[in-house]
C-alpha cells in the first residue's frame, strides 16, 4: 500500500502559524491602543463638545479687536452650582444676565479660567455674554458650562453662538453668527486643562 504524507495544514506549517498568530496579535494590540488613545482624548477634554469660536476669519493685518459672544440658555430651575470654564486668547470678561461674573487673560499653555455663576442664573431664559479680544485681531474663545443636576458641559461654544462688535450685545444679544475655528486639540492651544490647586484665575 502506498504511503502518502498528510496534506499541509496550519499546524503542520509552524512558520505560517507563527506569522498568522503574530498578525492577529498586532491587530489586537492596534485596536487596544486606539481604544486607549480615544479614552485618553476624552480624559484630556475638559470642555466636552466645545469648539473654538471667534468674531471673524478675515484678519488682513494685525490690529486690536474686541467683540461680544452671546448665547441664551433656558433653565427649568436655578442651579445649586454652575461652573463656567473659559479660555480666551488674549482676554475675556464674562457677563451673566447683564451682570459681570469675572474676567481673565490667557496665553497658550495657560489653564482654563473658572467662574462660579450659580448666583447669577435663574429659572427661565438666561443670557451668557463673553467680551473677548486680542491685540492682533487673531484669537480663540472656548466656553463650557457645568450645571449641578444636569451634568458637565451642558452649554458650550459652537456655531450657534452670536457675536457682535457692540458692547450693547451684552444685554441685547449678538447679531452675527460666530466663526468656528475647530475643536480641541488645536494649535496653538492644544487641550486647555483645568487649573491646579495652586493656580488662581488671572
Amino acid at each position: 500500500m502506498e504511503n502518502r504524507s498528510p496534506p499541509d495544514t496550519l499546524v503542520s506549517r509552524p512558520a505560517f502559524a507563527f506569522f498568522y498568530v503574530l498578525a492577529l496579535a498586532i491587530t489586537a494590540a492596534a485596536a487596544i491602543r486606539a481604544t486607549l488613545e480615544a479614552h485618553a482624548d476624552r480624559e484630556l477634554s475638559r470642555t466636552g463638545d466645545a469648539e473654538w469660536i471667534w468674531y471673524t476669519r478675515e484678519v488682513p493685518e494685525p490690529a486690536p479687536i474686541s467683540f461680544v459672544a452671546t448665547r441664551n440658555v433656558v433653565l427649568d430651575r436655578a442651579p445649586a452650582r454652575a461652573t463656567a470654564k473659559i479660555f480666551a486668547e488674549e482676554w475675556h470678561v464674562l457677563w451673566v444676565n447683564g451682570r459681570k461674573a469675572g474676567s481673565g487673560r490667557q496665553r497658550p499653555g495657560d489653564p482654563l479660567v473658572l467662574h462660579e455663576i450659580a448666583g447669577l442664573l435663574s429659572r427661565g431664559v438666561n443670557r451668557i455674554a463673553i467680551e473677548a479680544g486680542s491685540d492682533t485681531g487673531v484669537g480663540g474663545l472656548l466656553f463650557s458650562l457645568d450645571l449641578a443636576d444636569s451634568g458637565r458641559d451642558v452649554v458650550y461654544s459652537d456655531g450657534r453662538w452670536r457675536v457682535d462688535p457692540s458692547h450693547d450685545a451684552i444685554r441685547s444679544g449678538g447679531r452675527y453668527r460666530a466663526q468656528v475655528w475647530g475643536s480641541p486639540p488645536m494649535y496653538p492651544w492644544g487641550w486647555p486643562r483645568l487649573p491646579r490647586p495652586n493656580e488662581v484665575n488671572p
